[in-house]
């Protein structure tokens, strides 16, 4: 059955480490088995992975399947390692999920449907990138054509949704160096965030999820204290839910302990290396609200919501956060679905922060993808009438995500290929991607996983 079959080799693939830059192992397991499956494979200097599987060479490929094959590593996936996989019931809807940490159903999940395809069926191709979690590096230096008319990433995350646009992004980082001041209090104190749920900064920005660094800054800004070193958050495009601080304060700091900040006073330097937590000079401490202004002075989280769809057009996620030797860090990622909005933030982080000191830097700039399907497309009605034959309603949508079809349309025109490329994106429902929360809805999955094996039949693709 084709869907045991997704869900043998999204086992095999949880058992590789890979996450972003750490991709080597699975770029190897991949081509060797598209490689046994019978495709053509081949590659580019980014290790974006091209791989066909046709009747005869005069063949053209009917349909382009794509996804990327790094994740976002949080939890127990962090440390390089394999990830344990566990089936949970909630109210009656079956789950995948990871033990501690996140799953990489984003978008390891794809590319298990695309090896099960390859098992029985033929003249198709697939595209797979490297480093897409981490400004889409894989495919802004694509260097490899696709042959087929018709690209179906699947990289989405909500079996009810056919995409067709989504956000577009940019890195912005932003360095303050701080002047050490004299040392007033005498006890040392690391403070730990604890119980932040955090999620992907893009399709959970909605949802209100406590910015664990804006709620750090807030816990602090009134305790009698100065700072000696900070580290925050995860990743670019996850909500923060990590935190640890060094500080210097008064006896009873540990008093202020509650549910989402934990304190533990640091006995001697030992005990301080004992927590892996490196200072070079301890004696250098900084004011507290020089570090915490800036944080509570920016707004993390949703800045304009489209009014006729409700759906959100303009974010920014406050990513993370470092202090290390004098040098203070900022880290954000903004997302909005037109370009222009996209550069209002950039003016808009610049003078904010600029009055605070920050040299402020963008970096990975990348377009938003419009929409330029009609609504009578004969690709998207096969879609809808197999979306309806498995009991699913989708709803025709652009998303607040970043989705590499605008990079990859681009790079495609870039390229030359001769004829305009259709791209469209689905995907099976994974909830709270890029946290430890993270699950996959075990009945979308067998829906899309016959949604998608309909797609290629119903464009010609030989069983």
């Amino acid at each position: 059955m084709m869907y045991q079959k997704v869900l043998a080799y999204f086992s095999q693939i949880c058992a590789i480490p890979h996450g972003s830059f750490h991709t080597q192992e699975l770029f190897l397991y991949l081509t060797k088995t598209l490689e046994n499956l019978g495709f053509i494979v081949s590659s580019d200097e980014a290790y974006n992975i091209y791989a066909k599987k046709v009747d005869s060479q005069n063949t053209k490929p009917v349909c382009c399947l794509q996804g990327h094959y790094d994740m976002v590593c949080v939890g127990y996936a962090a440390q390089n390692l394999a990830i344990q996989t566990y089936e949970e019931n909630i109210q009656g809807v079956p789950y995948l999920r990871a033990k501690d940490s996140s799953l990489g159903a984003d978008n390891g999940i794809a590319l298990a449907c695309m090896l099960a395809l390859g098992e029985r069926m033929s003249n198709f191709e697939v595209l797979i990138t490297n480093n897409e979690e981490v400004g889409m590096l894989g495919a802004k230096n694509l260097h490899i054509l696709i042959e087929s008319d018709v690209l179906l990433n699947l990289d989405s995350e909500d079996i009810h949704e056919i995409v067709l646009g989504c956000a577009g992004g940019v890195d912005i980082n932003a360095t303050l160096h701080l002047n050490p001041c004299m040392k007033t209090f005498d006890e040392m104190f690391v403070i730990r965030s604890h119980g932040f749920v955090g999620g992907h900064s893009g399709v959970d920005i909605h949802k209100n999820i406590p910015n664990a660094i804006v709620e750090f800054a807030h816990f602090l800004m009134d305790k009698p204290v100065q700072i000696l070193a900070l580290r925050a958050g995860e990743k670019r495009n996850s909500i923060p839910v990590g935190v640890e601080c060094v500080v210097y304060g008064d006896k009873d700091l540990c008093a202020y302990e509650n549910a989402h900040f934990f304190i533990t006073r640091i006995e001697s330097r030992e005990h301080l290396e004992s927590l892996g937590i490196s200072i070079q000079q301890t004696h250098k401490v900084y004011e507290s609200k020089e570090i915490l202004l800036p944080i509570i002075a920016l707004h993390s989280g949703v800045y304009e919501i489209e009014s006729s769809t409700k759906s959100v057009v303009d974010s920014l996620n406050l990513s993370c956060v470092h202090l290390q030797d004098g040098v203070l860090t900022f880290e954000l990622f903004a997302r909005a679905n037109d370009d222009t909005k996209l550069v209002r933030m950039q003016r808009r982080i610049h003078a904010l922060l600029g009055a605070f000191g920050f040299g402020v830097a963008y970096s990975d700039f990348y377009s938003a993808w419009q929409r330029s399907i009609s609504d009578d497309d004969a690709l998207l009605a096969i879609l809808l009438g197999l979306y309806e034959a498995n009991g699913i309603t989708p709803h025709i949508t652009q998303i607040h995500a970043g989705l590499e079809c605008g990079v990859l349309g681009q790079r495609l025109r870039e390229l030359q290929k001769p004829n305009a490329t259709k791209i469209l994106s689905i995907g099976p429902t994974i909830e709270f991607p890029h946290s430890t929360k993270e699950r996959l809805n075990l009945e979308s999955l067998r829906a899309f996983v016959a949604i998608l094996q309909g797609t290629l039949q119903a464009l010609g693709a030989r069983v």
